[in-house]
């Protein structure tokens, strides 16, 4: 029922949010018009170019650089239609030319700078979405594990539910001593990252958050199931990987799982330290924190293992 009602709101924000998108597109065409209709009604010589100016930069408020192509080009056929259209004449020709000249350079103008501080606005979101990938693997990195794990703890708390975070840590045999290629040391990185985000379901959030070190975050996921989940992909990981014994390569994993108290900081530490046991242990192994029992079953597939919802 829950999850009925969290669904439910995320498209009504969705919607909500794309209706006041169309609202400001609707508001900015009337007012177009509505200048066209005022100057019709105004002998020449009273020039519309301010209220033109004003709609474009008011086109800030939809995204898309196409729209302010339109209210530009808009703006510029109205002022020609006014010219020809518009009753009467209050001032010797000249000046009407000259106003209108300057109603049209003005439009152009403005619509330059409002296109400018758009695609300014879309390199910036580029940029931002780029610093928030690891180089290497081209999945996110450490701040966006942080910033993400934030949100994700807030919106489990308000709506109690359940969140899990595994820290994923290579175990360091001789795949990364000194004298590893370089280049086959980021290939065996890629590929591990590739096999454990390939056995989290999509709603899963996977990070390269160090050099050897991954974290998983697990909506919805108690820490039973976050462990059936890791003891999968440790498995896997070995499996498909460890074929060279002279490059072997395991993973040690420990995961915590959100309590009402808790704040990014301490369910991280707590993770971390579930790791440590792990590699107090020897490596190639799962601890929690609390402790959870191993259940032996048969291997199934960490994606088929939870809902996919």
């Amino acid at each position: 029922m829950r999850s009925q009602i969290f669904s439910a709101t995320t498209k009504l924000k969705l919607l909500l949010r794309e209706c006041a998108i169309q609202g400001n597109s609707l508001i900015i065409l009337v007012a177009t018009l509505s200048i066209l209709i005022i100057d019709l009604h105004l002998p020449l010589g009273v020039a519309a170019g301010v209220p033109y100016a004003l709609v474009i930069f008011a086109s800030l408020w939809v995204c898309g650089i196409q729209f302010t192509y339109l209210i530009a080009a808009l703006g510029i056929m109205f002022t020609i239609t006014g010219f020809y259209l518009s009753p009467g004449i209050a001032v010797p020709m000249n000046i009407v030319l000259f106003n209108r000249g300057i109603t049209l350079l003005l439009i152009i103008c403005s619509a330059m700078m409002v296109i400018k501080i758009k695609k300014a606005n879309i390199d910036i979101s580029t940029l931002m979405s780029q610093i928030m990938v690891d180089p290497i693997t081209g999945y996110k990195n450490r701040q966006a594990f942080e910033t993400e794990l934030d949100t994700e703890i807030l919106r489990c708390k308000r709506y109690h539910r359940n969140l899990s975070v595994a820290i994923i840590d290579i175990d360091l045999l001789k795949l990364f001593s000194d004298n590893y290629d370089f280049r086959n040391k980021n290939n065996s990185i890629k590929k591990i990252s590739q096999e454990i985000k390939a056995d989290i379901r999509t709603s899963d959030l996977f990070y390269r958050i160090d050099i050897n070190v991954f974290a998983i975050v697990f909506p919805e996921t108690e820490l039973a199931k976050a462990k059936e989940v890791c003891e999968a992909i440790r498995k896997k990981v070995t499996a498909k990987i460890d074929k060279n014994t002279e490059n072997k390569i395991t993973i040690s994993i420990g995961i915590a799982t959100l309590s009402e108290a808790d704040k990014r900081i301490n369910l991280c530490k707590r993770a971390e330290d579930a790791l440590f046991i792990s590699k107090r242990n020897g490596g190639n192994f799962v601890s929690t924190l609390p402790e959870v029992a191993n259940k032996d079953k048969p291997h199934v597939a960490a994606i088929l293992s939870r809902s996919r919802s």
